[in-house]
């Protein structure tokens, strides 16, 4: 973008902001093939006995692992081993084989099963490390399982424009979202607005077709058996209507279609995270701000099982930040408004700041939440919760019962003074987020809590919104197909200590009932996913990826939901970390 562009749509802005810090969570269950994703986040621990009230932060922070066999907590041994999980992936990753070192055995009925993770893969260029682990160069990769009752593994890195254009020169060209800017200083950044698509968020099979997601650009297609990077020449699917893959600058609009939108060269972008209703709907939505009126609006769109379009329907709302997730009923699509505070655009449109270093969350600003219909002839209901609370993940199908709506949400709580201090009215959105890996020994990174939120829609009023097991620190829920109640989550500590997340955990949200499985020492854990047994069989085999420092090493480990206690039923063992 040239100087006198550039100058155009500072005027437009004014105040508005259309970018959204993108995190991690959308995962569906589908039969041949099952998606995952990767991204930093303040995991989870889990407690039986758990407290109601919060606890005061003590003076050292407690290792979730067995003191009698690791040993006490050590500050730097510990975070080292953390930070191994945002190292890059090392060239051998970059390959296709069977996988040869397999602890236990693979279940037989997941032959025809593919299961796919994305995330940042390669966090530096010359030398010169990226200034925030969520601006990493996405990664893909696919576990094949055989007939043969083999597994094989697949791993490439997404080959965006961006992507192959710095790895040719192997420079910086870009300026990204989280807080990496273009080599060559401030002069070189200012007035650029062409934000590189990381394409490192989400990974979704639909329709035999395979696409990895980032909410802040253009969905990227890949061959789903060799994990090529496809150049689309249609327009379809997610791809619609967002504009072509030249467009500059995604998610704004000046004129709605008009000369100023020609001349900048913008376009829509696409969630990280749809979601699978059933075997013919999924569900996602297309994003668009409008930098003079300040209107945000979503088009939400519904898709049969061949990415064509069944329905859409768009929803509006002022001086908001798209949502990075939300959620799907018989009836409504929910999404949580987080609190924003002003942002100052003027530092991020000279060159010297990133999108997400300038912006702030509100800490007295109450938390909206946005009910829209899915059908004709019904209006749509915002509630309000009594404080600040800021979402990061939703169950992808929340419930309607008796009249109400039950959502189940990840998130911070923003009345916590440990982190947000109540003294101000707004702190800064990336806290201790920056560097090579998010910063636990420091004490700034809130614990994310899972929380139930009831809304009577017919009020329009908010009956609950309570941490479904108090004090217990989780991220990444999932749901079993046939079991929306039944959440699975990782899982870091207890009494709100904010650590990574070294277990897994089942929570029944009815019962509020919860089952815990512990990893290995120096192992960290991550998103589950629920595949269907076959043959008539109870339950699900659950998959998930362990990054296990001491080995330097992935493992994909499978546990079995009938017995999840007693952890993986079959490890396999990856020749590199990733």
């Amino acid at each position: 973008m040239n100087l006198s562009n550039a100058v155009i749509l500072l005027l437009s802005l004014a105040l508005g902001e259309s970018f959204s810090p993108q995190r991690t969570t959308s995962s569906s269950p589908v039969r041949k093939n099952i998606a995952t994703e990767v991204a930093s986040s303040s995991s989870s621990s889990l407690d039986s006995n758990v407290a109601s009230t919060k606890t005061t932060k003590t003076s050292t922070i407690p290792w979730t692992m067995n003191t009698e066999t690791y040993g006490e907590y050590n500050n730097e041994v510990q975070h080292v081993d953390w930070g191994f999980a945002y190292s890059s992936t090392p060239p051998n990753a970059v390959d296709s084989y069977i996988i040869d070192d397999v602890e236990g055995e693979i279940p037989s009925d997941l032959s025809g099963v593919t299961f796919y993770k994305t995330g940042p893969g390669n966090f530096q260029r010359n030398g010169r490390q990226f200034e925030h682990v969520l601006d990493g160069d996405g990664f893909v990769i696919a576990i094949q399982f055989q007939e043969d009752g083999k597994a094989k593994y697949t791993g490439r890195f997404v080959e965006t424009e961006f992507f192959i254009e710095e790895q040719t020169e192997d420079k910086i060209k870009y300026r990204n979202v989280f807080g990496t800017q273009r080599d060559g200083g401030v002069l070189t950044n200012a007035f650029d607005l062409t934000l590189k698509n990381v394409a490192n968020t989400n990974v979704l099979q639909w329709g035999e077709r395979l696409y990895v997601f980032w909410e802040a650009g253009r969905p990227y297609e890949m061959n789903p058996d060799t994990l090529e990077t496809l150049r689309s020449v249609t327009e379809d699917g997610p791809l619609k209507g967002l504009g072509g893959i030249d467009c500059k600058v995604r998610g704004i609009t000046i004129d709605e279609g008009g000369p100023i939108d020609n001349i900048v060269n913008t376009g829509k972008s696409f969630t990280a995270h749809p979601h699978v209703e059933d075997d013919d709907t999924l569900i996602g939505f297309k994003i668009e701000t409008n930098a003079q009126t300040k209107f945000l609006t979503l088009e939400f769109t519904e898709y049969d099982s061949k990415w064509n379009e069944k329905k859409s329907t768009k929803f509006s709302v002022k001086d908001s930040l798209p949502p990075h997730d939300f959620s799907v009923s018989k009836s409504y699509y929910t999404f949580f408004d987080n609190p924003y505070g002003e942002m100052d655009n003027l530092r991020y449109l000279i060159g010297l700041k990133a999108p997400t270093q300038i912006m702030q969350l509100a800490l007295r600003q109450p938390t909206k939440v946005h009910v829209v219909p899915r059908s004709e002839g019904q209006d749509p209901v915002t509630v309000e919760l009594d404080h600040s609370y800021f979402c990061i993940h939703l169950n992808g199908l929340s419930e309607e019962k008796d009249g109400k709506l039950y959502l189940y949400s990840t998130g911070w709580d923003l009345t916590d003074e440990r982190f947000f201090p109540q003294s101000q009215e707004s702190a800064p959105f990336l806290g201790a987020w920056g560097g090579p890996y998010p910063d636990f020994t420091r004490g700034k990174v809130p614990p994310s809590l899972l929380y139930e939120t009831v809304i009577d829609v017919e009020k329009g009023t908010v009956v609950s919104h309570e941490e479904v097991r108090p004090g217990i620190v989780i991220e990444f829920p999932t749901q079993e197909e046939d079991k929306p109640n039944m959440m699975y989550l990782a899982i870091a500590a207890e009494e709100y200590t904010s650590l990574p997340s070294t277990g897994l955990c089942r929570i029944n949200t009815e019962r509020r009932e919860m089952e815990t499985w512990w990893a290995d020492n120096k192992q960290f854990t991550h998103e589950v996913i629920p595949v269907k047994k076959q043959n008539g069989q109870p339950g699900s085999w659950l998959l998930t990826p362990l990054y296990d420092a001491g080995k330097r090493r992935t493992t994909i480990a499978i546990l079995d939901s009938e017995d999840f206690e007693k952890g993986p039923v079959c490890r396999l063992n990856l020749k590199h970390h990733v």
